[in-house]
């Protein structure tokens, strides 16, 4: 088993999150650094590496945003992406006090799990480059309007999108009205065929490649509420359709007594699902020090709802430097058709998954980081982050030797980021 294309996927997405973060704070300080007249490129630049515990994932993120701007509120930004994952990741079974093989999706390898050992594929692996071009300008008087477009390729997957926004300004600029709407086509080619959803792993029925649309669409307000703070409020819906599944992820199919595995079937999930989510966010700017928290709820048809709240402290030090802690604090419920394991003899569901981000969890982030200016035009910044994530390891539903397993096993991870950026 190789790629896992909705674990690849998800972890992009917080990798991405954060690099843009870093991009962004970095365009905006250089960008207001340089005069009107002069109309350069600012480069941002950020290399992220992210590493699991246990030998399980690690992946390295180098990203390039290049941004011009023309005069007039017209500006140009291009992103280019390339990330690589590697290392060992779960397949979705159970641990036992049995040693356990498993075949790859193509069907030509086996890997084993050994006994009381949590199952991981040792090939996880994949490589995906991605660039995204977007371009914005006034269209009115208040107006200003951008349209974008990208695409990504992986061996396995291949994404295009179009995303378009529009935004007025009143309140002479103290209030500032938004709203996007973004469109992703997805096509999915899984190694060695999509397997037929929870069909037995020994049979390795397999149904060819698939696709999916997903449709975002967000509406904002800014306001400024004094000279020293700023809030942002957000709704954003999201609704996909097509395939939803994992193709590699597994689900252990046990003795009704013993909870010995007998067998493992290949995951099912819906084929549509729909997310709303609220923002809020509040920028506090004290006499030097900047205090920036935000709050994120989201729920979704699946079951899933989670809270986000953030908070970060950047204290100036002088000489052009800062250091910025943060915290972040994440909760979510599970999803309807989330089971550890399936028992054999009990009546199959329509749809079922043990992927553990579709379990309960909760997760917390501790991180710092520390940039510097190192002329008006260029600025280097480094960030160091720790994630740990706990669910429930002993479920009441455990049965026979699961009842003596860690069928939720904590998550931990470091995130390091290096970023650099200069106008020329």
């Amino acid at each position: 088993m190789q790629l896992t294309i909705n674990t690849a996927q998800a972890m992009r997405a917080a990798l991405a999150a954060a690099s843009c973060g870093l991009l962004g704070m970095a365009t905006v300080a250089s960008a207001d650094s340089a005069p009107d007249t002069e109309k350069k490129w600012q480069v941002d630049s950020a290399l992220l590496y992210y590493k699991e515990n246990n030998g399980r994932v690690q992946a390295a993120e180098p990203i390039v945003n290049f941004r011009k701007d023309y005069g007039d509120e017209r500006v140009l930004n291009v992103k280019l992406t390339l990330d690589s994952l590697t290392g060992a990741s779960p397949n979705g079974a159970t641990a036992s006090t049995q040693a356990q093989t498993f075949t790859s999706p193509s069907g030509g390898k086996k890997y084993d799990a050994a006994v009381n050992s949590q199952p991981l594929d040792s090939e996880f692996k994949d490589t995906r480059a991605a660039v995204h071009v977007n371009w914005e300008q006034p269209i009115a008087d208040a107006y200003k309007a951008s349209i974008g477009g990208g695409i990504s390729n992986e061996y396995d997957f291949q994404s295009a999108s179009i995303n378009g926004a529009i935004s007025k300004d009143l309140n002479d600029k103290n209030t500032t009205l938004s709203a996007g709407l973004g469109i992703e086509l997805d096509s999915l080619n899984p190694v060695g065929g999509k397997p037929k959803p929870l069909s037995s792993m020994i049979s390795n029925i397999k149904e060819g490649s698939d696709s999916k649309t997903v449709v975002d669409g967000l509406l904002g307000i800014t306001q400024v509420i004094n000279r020293k703070m700023i809030m942002q409020w957000n709704y954003s819906l999201s609704s996909s359709s097509g395939y939803h599944t994992d193709p590699y992820k597994l689900l252990s199919v046990v003795d009704s007594v013993t909870g010995l595995p007998q067998d493992y079937f290949y995951e099912s999930r819906p084929d549509s699902r729909t997310r709303h989510s609220l923002f809020w966010q509040t920028k506090y700017h004290l006499t030097e020090d900047v205090i920036d928290l935000s709050y994120r709820y989201m729920t979704d048809d699946w079951g899933i709802k989670s809270h986000t709240l953030d908070l970060r402290y950047r204290f100036e030090l002088g000489n052009d430097s800062y250091l910025e802690p943060n915290v972040r604090f994440y909760t979510q419920t599970a999803a309807d058709f989330y089971h550890y394991f399936l028992v054999q003899g009990q009546a199959t569901p329509q749809f079922a998954s043990a992927d553990p981000r579709l379990g309960q969890f909760d997760a917390t982030t501790f991180g710092i980081k520390y940039g510097k200016a190192l002329s008006k035009d260029s600025e280097f910044s480094v960030r160091v982050e720790q994630y740990a994530q706990t669910g429930n390891s002993s479920p009441s539903e455990a049965i026979g030797q699961l009842k003596t397993q860690n069928l939720f096993p904590d998550l931990n991870a470091l995130v390091v980021q290096f970023g650099y950026s200069f106008s020329f």
